[in-house]
């Protein structure tokens, strides 16, 4: 690849096809003959057929036949993620007739073609029946979420929809460009991580970032392309070294050079709020060993830690692959003149893996029939989970809430576990997403455990409820039957579960309040805590705040150690749930160590 090539958006100004359609369905029928185990020429036909004729006479933006779209679906499918089956073609192909045409509804695919064709395509129809727009959009997330439990295949589609979308973007107005950029980046590309599409990932993300923000894009690529230029003689200098060494050893391998595109770059910057120009790991070596025996990955590591001397990081992500069933050695040294070079080691198997994710294993199970059949129920989204996610996602659009997109978009994702931390809670190690907070842990474990919460020790240190978990975290979480969550918990929890599991209690109370609302008040009545921390400036002003101001009827502080504070607080309480609120917030105070209730004769400090 030559300099000014690198990073290039992958755009379709001119369409391959449509000139002549039985040259095109000729063409799908033999890459479908190569790439079908099993290749069904007859219903292949029949789907190509129905999509000509359902689409007629329309044309793209672009001015093209509308049947070149499905059909560079089918092809991109079979070509770029590498995954093919009858079914899956099939509704490919047919995946826009419900959506776009009224002669051929769902009930006819059904008929013509099989319940599973027509539940694939399904999947991939978008809802139109909300009240606005924007919760149509929300509704046809929802669905398209729903159909992950049943079938895989729904989501390689619309990705692959997608990705021929994003590259014809370019026939759209600007303002159509930026929607659906924001919409790929916030939606589809999840999806892609999490199933481990790693090469459609990075495409869509090019395209998105370029329509998004050309101009960014261009500075950053440009900015790449001179880091590249200034170091291709050292990153070559560094390549022989590898490769010399461990040809020695008789390890047989291929090295590559893997680039971060801009968007990944741009993303960096922003992370760790530095220059582009400060970031030195703009690439990264591929050391792709000759074998799928996982030994010789870690005699290949030790090699190049022997060159340049103590390693900076190693991250193993063979001994604990990714949840998207990514395995490889990551490691940083240093390098000559102390620049860090990132190292990446990987056998033939985890290298296919690396690209095209479950569509690899499904190839390296090719006496499957589809792709369910190839994946492991362990690496398909949980169903439980994923009902009561989809519950959430049906509420809030249910309930009219006009941020159902960003709500939606948010949650899927954090939940995608793009990236990931292992935390130790009790001595076994627990998977989150990057960014949870030990309310996301404790709800992980167990629904009582979330909701019992009060405090948590991170690393043998109290800290706050909204804390940052990070990788290696050794948590002990303190509860107590007294603890109810609190409404801003929401601000800060990003898994599903722990997102639900608050929306549901949250709705149940208020649906107890309401239930209530006509009854007389109970009377008030006075409860005593006594408090105790380690003293510092602005507690007791925390202290009041928490419990209310308007509910203090006394307080008894002692003054004998300036170290410490203690006091008793006699407070106006409604009921117990207003004192177990009172005492959930007090434990949640930087400091705060003790709060019991006292006796009523027991005041004086």
């Amino acid at each position: 690849m030559s300099q000014n090539q690198l990073f290039e958006v992958e755009l379709e100004r001119v369409c391959p096809y449509g000139k002549n359609e039985q040259q095109d369905k000729q063409l799908l029928m033999e890459k479908c003959k190569k790439g079908i185990s099993k290749f069904d020429p007859e219903l292949i036909s029949r789907a190509f057929d129905l999509c000509l004729l359902a689409h007629g006479k329309v044309k793209r933006s672009s001015g093209v036949p509308y049947y070149t779209h499905p059909m560079k679906v089918a092809i991109s499918l079979i070509d770029e993620f590498g995954y093919a089956d009858n079914e899956t073609i099939a509704a490919a192909l047919l995946h826009d007739v419900v959506e776009d045409t009224v002669d051929y509804p769902l009930e006819y695919i059904e008929e013509k073609f099989g319940k599973n064709i027509a539940t694939i395509v399904d999947g991939v129809t978008k809802i139109k029946r909300s009240k606005t727009q924007q919760l149509d959009k929300a509704a046809t997330y929802a669905k398209l979420f729903e159909t992950l439990v049943e079938d895989l295949r729904v989501m390689l589609i619309k990705l692959a929809d997608r990705l021929d979308n994003m590259r014809t973007l370019l026939f759209l107005p600007k303002i159509k460009q930026q929607v659906i950029s924001d919409e790929t980046l916030n939606f589809y590309i999840p999806f892609a991580q999490r199933l481990g599409l790693i090469k459609i990932k990075k495409a869509l993300e090019i395209l998105a970032f370029y329509f998004k923000d050309p101009e960014a894009y261009e500075k950053i690529r440009a900015e790449l392309n001179v880091k590249r230029i200034e170091l291709i003689k050292y990153i070559g200098q560094v390549d022989t070294q590898i490769s010399e060494s461990l040809t020695q050893k008789g390890i047989q391998h291929i090295i590559t050079i893997e680039h971060k595109h801009p968007y990944e770059i741009y993303k960096k910057s922003k992370e760790k709020n530095i220059p582009i120009s400060d970031i030195e790991d703009f690439y990264s070596l591929v050391v792709v060993l000759k074998t799928n025996d996982t030994s010789e990955c870690y005699r290949a590591y030790g090699i190049i830690a022997n060159i340049f001397g103590p390693v900076s990081s190693l991250v193993d992500y063979i001994a604990r692959p990714k949840i998207n069933f990514y395995r490889a050695l990551h490691s940083t040294h240093f390098g000559p003149e102390r620049r860090l070079i990132d190292v990446i080691i990987r056998t033939e198997e985890m290298d296919k893996i690396a690209d095209s994710g479950i569509a690899a294993i499904y190839t390296m199970n090719k006496n499957k029939e589809n792709l369910e059949d190839g994946i492991e129920i362990s690496h398909k989204f949980q169903e439980e989970d994923v009902a009561n996610w989809l519950r959430w996602m049906k509420e809030i659009i249910k309930n009219g809430d006009e941020d159902a997109i960003q709500k939606i978009w948010g949650s899927i994702r954090m939940n995608q576990y793009e990236k990931e931390i292992t935390v130790l809670y009790e001595h076994k190690p627990v998977r989150l997403p990057y960014g949870a907070c030990p309310i996301d842990l404790a709800f992980s474990i167990s629904d009582q455990l979330g909701l019992h919460i009060i405090s948590c020790k991170i690393n043998e240190e109290l800290k706050p409820l909204n804390y940052e978990l990070k990788n290696l975290d050794k948590v002990s979480i303190i509860t107590s039957d007294k603890c109810e969550p609190l409404p801003e918990w929401q601000n800060f929890v990003i898994t599903h579960k722990a997102t639900v599991k608050l929306y549901d209690y949250f709705n149940t109370q208020k649906e107890i309040e309401e239930e209530h609302i006509d009854e007389p008040a109970n009377e008030t009545y006075a409860v005593k805590f006594r408090i105790i921390g380690q003293d510092r400036a602005g507690m007791l002003k925390e202290i009041t705040e928490a419990v209310g101001q308007t509910n203090i009827l006394r307080i008894n502080l002692s003054l004998n150690n300036n170290a410490f504070f203690e006091g008793a607080f006699t407070l106006n309480i409604k009921d117990e749930k207003h004192s177990n609120l009172i005492y959930t917030k007090l434990l949640s105070i930087k400091g705060v160590k003790v709060v019991e209730q006292l006796p009523d004769d027991e005041i004086m400090l």
